[in-house]
């Protein structure tokens, strides 16, 4: 379950940490440009507050949710329930009662928590006391302080010269332990490297110093671990003698190779993809032939007997939906930020909701038109030549063109490089043909889309 409360809580830091850089609107409580609450001053229930600037010198009975650039909790402060505190810069020195869910750029608690702390962002600071769990991911995290509970940390590298009341467990580059951790310890280093930031890592300038953590497992003299010790890493790493007071269990990480399976499998697997495919367009174009027949064989008719015009208009449909998709996300934006102006955040979220799924179900019937419905459109017309050509009387049938068409694009398509080309041209003539359909008549494309 910690675990999973891990996961759940840094994913929803994560998703606020991208607005965590502007400054927002006020909903309800407090807002403005700098919200100050002063020494004496006391909030008798939960108190929501959108601000550029928020520092707390006074106490919140309640819980405490702020959304600002630059947050602060002076020493003098108290929060009596949870902090939930989403910011450039977050700086705790007073005291919470509650639990500290927070995520920020910069992110340092000095001060006293009853909980847990929660905690997501670049640079990671507990220089205080938590009476609970600390559960975080981000860049660099530094415990100078004091944990009641466990430490669990996701991200590049960890520095904990504090103590930990019971198990540490860390995944990332490296680790440095020179504190007190009374519990187990688990590390993964399996990926670690060498360099001062991790491979592919973004630069922004302005980013706040953390301190160099080597990569791999480092234990100091000074450190001491009360249970065992189990890490994973590509080389042994030295632990003084003295220092964990249970079993040391090393995992070798070998980078595992990637071996080519044999010529026979590649070939079953191959031919079970085309059977799959194959079986995937019968299915789809039974359920044309007995839904809509009509409707089917016309537009089919409509590839055979003007293949050039419905591969133009195909390109034309193709464009104008990639461009219907485009304007719907910015009318969906706009209204949803014209909305939140207004303060009605509630009709705001239907709204991006609203527009969100409405993109989402385009691209869904696209999808499954552009793989299946155009291709066996154009499978119907394929079979309808062929039979034409051997001039039998099956060419005006429903399922015999269908079937020797479906066989006829299977067995193209699987020709390497020119089968992928030929797979592209059905689904646009496909799409074309549907245009032509809803037009009534036949007509000839654009000369640019020809």
């Amino acid at each position: 379950m910690k675990w999973l409360k891990a996961i759940i809580s840094i994913a929803v830091l994560l998703l606020i940490l991208g607005l965590s850089f502007y400054p927002a609107l006020a909903f309800e409580g407090r807002g403005g440009e700098k919200v100050v609450i002063e020494e004496g001053e006391t909030v008798e229930d939960d108190l929501f507050v959108s601000a550029r600037e928020f520092i707390l010198k006074g106490k919140v009975k309640g819980d405490l949710a702020v959304l600002a650039q630059n947050v602060r909790i002076e020493k003098t402060a108290v929060v009596e329930g949870d902090l939930y505190a989403a910011g450039q810069t977050v700086e705790v020195e007073g005291k919470v009662k509650g639990d500290i869910y927070a995520s920020g750029q910069t992110i340092k608690l000095g001060g006293e928590v009853d909980d847990d702390i929660i905690a997501a962002g670049y640079a990671l600071s507990v220089a205080g006391k938590a009476g609970g769990d600390f559960i975080g991911a981000g860049f660099s995290v530094d415990l100078p302080g004091s944990l009641g509970k466990d430490f669990l940390f996701f991200g590049y590298q960890a520095l904990l010269a504090g103590d930990v009341g019971r198990n540490a467990r860390f995944a990332g580059n490296g680790i440095k332990i020179s504190g007190r951790v009374g519990g187990n310890v688990e590390v993964d280093v399996s990926e670690a490297e060498e360099g001062g930031l991790p491979p592919g890592f973004p630069f922004y300038s302005g980013l706040p110093t953390v301190p160099i953590v080597p990569p791999g497992l480092t234990v100091e003299e000074g450190a001491r671990i009360g249970g065992e010790l189990r890490y994973t890493a590509k080389e042994e790493a030295r632990i003084p003698a003295g220092v964990v007071r249970g079993e040391v269990k090393f995992k070798k990480y070998e980078r595992p190779k990637k071996v080519a399976p044999p010529l026979r499998v590649r070939a079953m697997r191959w031919g079970l993809e085309r059977l799959r495919y194959l079986v995937s367009l019968f299915i789809v174009g039974a359920i044309m032939l007995l839904a809509v027949p009509s409707w089917t064989r016309r537009m089919a008719d409509s590839i055979k007997a003007k293949p050039l015009p419905s591969l133009g208009w195909g390109v034309v449909v193709l464009v104008a939906f990639a461009f219907l998709i485009l304007v719907v996300g910015i009318i969906t934006v706009v209204v949803s930020l014209f909305l939140r102006l207004l303060t009605l955040s509630g009709l705001a979220r239907w709204s991006f909701l609203t527009g969100f799924m409405a993109g989402a179900a385009g691209f869904l019937s696209l999808g499954l038109s552009w793989v299946y419905i155009t291709r066996v459109l154009a499978s119907i017309a394929i079979g309808a030549a062929i039979l034409q050509a051997f001039k039998s009387q099956a060419a005006s049938g429903r399922w015999w063109p269908f079937v020797l068409g479906v066989v006829v694009l299977v067995l193209v398509t699987s020709i390497p490089i020119l089968g992928r080309l030929i797979s592209w041209l059905a689904s646009l003539a496909g799409l074309g043909s549907f245009w032509l359909w809803v037009r009534g008549k036949p007509a000839e494309a654009p000369t640019a889309a020809a």
